[in-house]
């Protein structure tokens, strides 16, 4: 009896980590439109290219913040919520180092509207993030974080830290 127990309980467990992490992240996985991402930050670098700016590289931890944002908005509307960046990037902020934008519109129209924003063609942004989302209608939203210094050296930093200081800190 208590062996039976024992697996039905596991059983719960299971179907409840299943419904609470696997679906919802299937389900944020399944909003993202990578192929447009890319298609888009070709566009702006074509216009960048043409009027002599650097190109935009994209950096891995911008374009999942990107891509967490977008996902985000998707999913509940908040505009103000789900800028979530690593903790190693905390002293970065307040330097006006960064610069995030948030669009939602129709998929046709949205390379035409990146295109229009003035600060992303400003020569300063060398590195950026951009996420794609879009359900099963036609709109789609997209979140750009523009980044004027390479992060690189923020990181390296933040792991040299003693174990007491980031003990401290947190």
């Amino acid at each position: 009896m208590s062996v039976a127990v024992v697996f039905v309980l596991l059983f719960v467990i299971g179907v409840y980590w299943f419904m609470t992490q696997i679906m919802p992240e299937r389900k944020r996985l399944s909003l993202l439109r990578p192929a447009l991402a890319d298609g888009l930050l070709e566009k702006i670098n074509d216009k960048r290219h043409a009027m002599g700016l650097p190109l935009l590289e994209m950096d891995q931890e911008l374009m999942v913040v990107a891509e967490n944002k977008a996902t985000h908005q998707i999913l509940t509307g908040h505009d103000d919520e789900g800028w979530d960046y690593p903790a190693e990037y905390a002293e970065l902020f307040g330097r006006s180092l960064l610069m995030e934008a948030l669009m939602a519109g129709p998929a046709v129209a949205m390379s035409e509207r990146l295109l229009r924003q003035r600060d992303v063609f400003e020569g300063d942004w060398i590195r950026c993030g951009l996420g794609v989302a879009g359900g099963s209608s036609n709109q789609i939203v997209v979140a750009l974080i523009l980044c004027r210094e390479a992060w690189e050296p923020m990181v390296e930093m933040a792991r040299r830290r003693s174990m007491l200081e980031r003990i401290v800190n947190l």
